[in-house]
């Protein structure tokens, strides 16, 4: 976008689109610097640092970034100058208040912008400059700042982006007004864990290293590559989502196969309550961003669907031939003529049991399994959080890793236009809905199915012990009245008895594989934990909720979801399949 005519940037949300298809090492950064000619310094030797600094960038890989800045007069036009110069892709304005607009003449170097309602946020007693560096931390993966190094004079200030940024983990490139040498990087991987800003500054004064090095492109590449943001081949983010997609992956030839856990669930669990989301409003539908979030949130929720159904239906499967073939192989003992028949019968299903577990544990399908769930709840999260500009990243996350949902969030940019009080209400709506009500429901359904599953399994489980110890009884009885009467025991009792010594344990042992590998129990009871709280959560939001108050709702349901995978994700061990003996 750094070619050709730039366009000045649109208020009505409904921009031009964005560049989705953005590779690897496609980064968002965002700037900072004073806009106080006596803490700025010379414009010039300002202007020739940050040329230099986004030169240094470029040397250590990056291709095709995405700047996002205040443009505020100053420091903020001269950066948005010099990235348009050294073409390293488009720039998104980050403005505090409805009415701004960029300086005079700085217009054509604007791609897109966000507008948010920094009188509102003014009148709950915020600061809208404050808001507008979280905005703009939130969605970077490195912070460049023009800075004296001191602390801020008031709220907003280059002082609290620098402040923010390692908060959460994004490295600063640091220039500083007045000094001749090159820039240097803050790296926050080397913060003591009980980091304060105010010791933080001192410690910059002597400037510490490892802490604070010189940026050459060296130390560069080097934060980057940590981060994962540089260093790989040019695939997309939503080219990484697709790799892993349905489509890519064979398909079952048999399927019926998919659709044996969801019969299975069906009949002992029930149906989940019918539940209509909402839908999304339709200038949210209009964004870019939202569309490339949406497919890749729909193509990684379909692939770890049908993952999840074959692997779950596999498990059924195999612990419904475990018990068959206990039942083959015990049956001789009632029906002496048929042992070559049963022992074939039984061969058989020994035999396709292990292929089907053999498939299994080459492909890693639960592992599979996990990663793409991992990747479709991530999505999930990304797309409501980007709705209301919120970073999903916790505080003081330190070295960020590699993320497909994080890299295809990066490369679709913040939202476009106006954050006025009637995208409030109907995107902010919208997200909590998808965050609180849907997963409320959704929790609900999980927990009332599961916990039907688990009980109705221990039911087999004890009816069938049940059963045991009655035809041991009934053949103790027979056997001692038998001798008592001169008689004979039946042989058919007696193959029974052998019969019901081979069953019964199979089905024992499949209900605890069944449990074991499903945690259907566990499943349940946190499924209801998520659902009071998520309602809970919900109801304390009240009518028209500010953007704040939503954004700090949206930060404490990601918070709760992120445990609940991080239970379920440490449980993928447990989730490989038993073949049944």
């Amino acid at each position: 976008m750094s070619g050709g005519s730039p366009v000045k940037p649109e208020k009505n949300g409904q921009a031009r689109a964005l560049e989705v298809s953005a590779p690897q090492g496609f980064l968002q950064i965002a700037f900072a610097g004073h806009n106080r000619a006596s803490d700025l310094g010379d414009p010039e030797a300002a202007e020739a640092a940050v040329a230099d600094t986004f030169a240094r960038l470029s040397a250590a890989g990056v291709v095709r970034a995405r700047l996002l800045t205040g443009m505020a007069p100053g420091a903020d036009v001269l950066a948005a100058r010099q990235w348009r110069r050294a073409g390293l892709g488009p720039v998104q304005a980050v403005f505090p208040f409805l009415t701004d607009a960029a300086p005079d003449g700085a217009g054509d170097l604007i791609d897109t912008g966000t507008w948010l309602d920094g009188e509102t946020t003014r009148a709950l007693g915020r600061n809208p400059h404050l808001a507008q560096a979280q905005w703009m931390i939130g969605g970077a993966d490195l912070l460049v700042v023009i800075w004296t190094g001191e602390h801020a004079r008031g709220a907003g200030g280059t002082a609290d982006a620098v402040r923010l940024a390692l908060e959460q983990g994004i490295p600063v490139l640091w220039i500083r007004p007045g000094e001749t040498g090159p820039p240097q990087i803050i790296q926050p991987a080397y913060l003591d864990e009980d980091f304060g800003f105010l010791e933080f500054l001192d410690e910059l004064r002597l400037d510490r290293a490892p802490l604070v090095q010189d940026a050459t492109p060296s130390t560069l590449r080097l934060a980057l590559l940590d981060l994962g943001l540089v260093g790989e081949a040019p695939t997309s983010p939503a080219e990484r989502v697709a790799e892993d997609s349905p489509e890519a992956a064979p398909a079952p030839r048999i399927m019926w196969v998919w659709r044996t856990y969801a019969l299975f669930r069906r009949v002992l669990g029930g149906k989940a309550a019918p539940f209509e989301a909402r839908t999304p409003p339709p200038d949210l539908q209009a964004q870019p961003g939202f569309v490339a979030l949406t497919r890749a949130r729909r193509e990684a929720g379909r692939r770890a669907q049908e993952l999840g159904a074959v692997h779950r239906s596999h498990q059924v499967i195999l612990l419904g031939v475990a018990i068959l073939a206990a039942i083959a192989g015990s049956a001789s003992a009632v029906w002496p003529h048929l042992k070559l028949a049963m022992v074939s019968i039984e061969l058989v299903l020994a035999l396709g049991a292990l292929a089907v577990w053999l498939d299994s544990e080459r492909g890693e399908r639960h592992h599979r399994w996990s990663d793409a769930r991992k990747l479709a709840e991530e999505l999930r999260l990304e797309r409501a959080a980007w709705t209301l500009g919120v970073s999903t990243l916790p505080q003081g996350a330190g070295l960020r890793g590699k993320s497909v949902a994080g890299d295809l969030r990066r490369a679709v940019g913040l939202p476009q236009g106006a954050y006025d009080a009637a995208r409030v209400a109907a995107w902010g709506g919208w997200a909590i809905d998808e965050l609180f009500a849907g997963q409320a429901a959704y929790h609900r359904d999980q927990s009332r199915i599961n916990g039907r599953i688990s009980h109705r399994v221990h039911q087999l489980e004890n009816t069938s012990f049940a059963i045991l110890l009655l035809i041991l009884l009934s053949y103790v009885v027979t056997a001692i009245a038998s001798k008592l009467t001169g008689g004979h025991t039946p042989h058919w009792l007696g193959g029974v008895v052998i019969m019901a010594g081979a069953i019964v344990p199979a089905i024992g042992a499949a209900c605890l594989a069944l449990e074991a590998t499903l945690s259907l129990g566990d499943q349940a009871r946190r499924s209801q934990v998520l659902f009071e709280r998520l309602q809970a959560l919900g109801a304390e939001l009240g009518p028209s909720p500010s953007l704040q108050r939503l954004q700090s709702a949206v930060r404490a349901a990601i918070r709760l979801e992120r445990l609940q995978e991080e239970h379920w994700s440490e449980e993928a061990s447990r989730r490989r399949l038993f073949r049944g003996g």
